[in-house]
């Protein structure tokens, strides 16, 4: 069952100019669409929903243009009998809806009110109106629930109102009901501002976690102010949390991939150490033998430049020519001296040696008959020329020929070791 009630909406001045006659032309919004926050006579609080399409109906809004405007609520509502008492201007023609508000501009024609507002004793505007009050409650396409709705908005009057600011960025309690179809009026002796000791305090309600409350409007704006710089904050931090999330996702990909060609590159390994395992390294026999013969062959060959303890294990055929060398001669060969000269050298000496045993043995008339030292004789020049084939390959190989290396080296080898060689240090 719908009922008639009077209702009264606080809203800031917006802005004000003065007219050429030295009125002053103050705009405002005296309405808006939403749910309100009412108090009762009782002092609990009810919440009432007034309709987008309510507050926007033609029919309402054509009743904020040329209507009175006072300072504060008068006792009862205007009409053509009390007006003069305490109108102090009126409301233009131009009223429009934006956005949910009702905005229209004042003129206000009183002297002592212009100055007040002048001096900030008064920044907001109250309308008076009468509704049709339909108590089913609900809940708006926005989610808030509300105890009842509002109907068929009729506005009354306008008031400036001596109350303190609270800030743009705090939403009022913009409708308000001190008491049940009750109007809080000013008399003349009150226009005047009320001293801090005495004035009620100015109360806003901010929202906060879904829940309302109502605070003293200077520490409601505070809240507000801190609620909105925190959520500047966290949406900086969501940001940041979103780039960084992407950038781990980045990384955590770059990671996968470089996983996945470690994988690869161990399974090309482990595939590669299987060929080698699986391959055939054997060495062929015949091969195997050769380089047998070969190394006993140089064995045979320098036993005589070493001790007969000496160990041959484990030491290459270029050192041990490089070792011979230094039994045979005393010294080292020289650094830049070519492996095939100093191979040359060496198993020069040796044959020289062995030719000088060979003469000893020859020589000797109580072992052998002069046929023999003959036959002997040919044989040892078969075998030195032999022998010298290799000295000679060797000597022409590093560099050193002659015109006839077999009288050469009979003249240099017969005593070469006991001189130092071009090979020596």
């Amino acid at each position: 069952m719908e009922t008639s009630v009077s209702r009264y909406d606080f809203a800031p001045i917006t802005g004000s100019e003065t007219t050429p006659e030295g009125y002053l032309r103050v705009w405002c919004r005296a309405a808006r669409s939403g749910t309100q926050l009412y108090r009762r006579a009782d002092g609990s609080q009810v919440r009432e929903y007034r309709p987008p399409e309510e507050v926007s109906n033609p029919d309402s809004l054509s009743t904020f243009g040329m209507k009175p405007a006072t300072w504060g609520h008068p006792p009862v509502l205007l009409d053509s009998a009390n007006t003069k008492q305490f109108q102090v201007g009126y409301s233009g023609s131009q009223v429009r809806y934006n956005d949910g508000f009702v905005e229209v501009a004042l003129v206000v024609t009183d002297a002592d009110a212009i100055e007040k507002i002048k001096r900030k004793d008064a920044t907001e505007v109250s309308a008076g109106y009468k509704v049709d009050f339909d108590p089913t409650p609900g809940i708006t396409p926005e989610g808030e629930e509300y105890a009842g709705i509002q109907r068929n908005i009729r506005v009354n009057h306008i008031a400036i109102v001596p109350r303190g600011r609270a800030g743009p960025e705090v939403r009022l309690l913009l409708d308000r009901m001190d008491a049940a179809d009750a109007v809080a009026a000013f008399p003349e002796h009150e226009m005047a501002p009320q001293s801090s000791s005495t004035a009620s305090p100015v109360m806003a309600t901010v929202k906060l976690d879904g829940l309302e409350i109502d605070l003293p409007a200077e520490a409601a704006s505070a809240v507000q102010s801190y609620s909105r710089d925190m959520g500047r904050q966290l949406q900086a931090l969501t940001t940041e949390r979103d780039e960084l999330a992407t950038k781990l996702d980045s990384l955590q990909a770059d990671f996968d991939a470089l996983a996945y060609d470690k994988e690869a590159v161990e399974g090309r390994a482990d595939a590669l150490e299987e060929q080698l395992a699986a391959s055939d390294t054997r060495i062929d026999t015949a091969e195997l033998d050769q380089l047998v013969a070969e190394r006993l062959a140089t064995l045979q060959r320098l036993a005589p430049a070493f001790a007969e303890d000496f160990k041959f294990d484990g030491i290459d055929d270029e050192s041990l020519y490089v070792q011979a060398f230094e039994n045979l001669t005393g010294s080292a060969p020289r650094e830049d001296a070519e492996p095939a000269y100093i191979q040359g050298v060496v198993e020069g000496i040796l044959v020289a040696r062995a030719d000088e045993e060979g003469d000893e043995e020859g020589g000797d008339p109580e072992d052998d008959s002069a046929e023999g030292d003959e036959e002997t004789k040919e044989d040892a020049d078969s075998d030195r020329a032999d022998s010298t084939t290799t000295l000679r390959d060797a000597l022409k190989g590093a560099g050193h020929s002659t015109a006839n290396p077999i009288a050469a080296y009979r003249s240099r080898t017969v005593d070469a070791w006991k001189r130092p060689l071009t090979a020596t240090k």
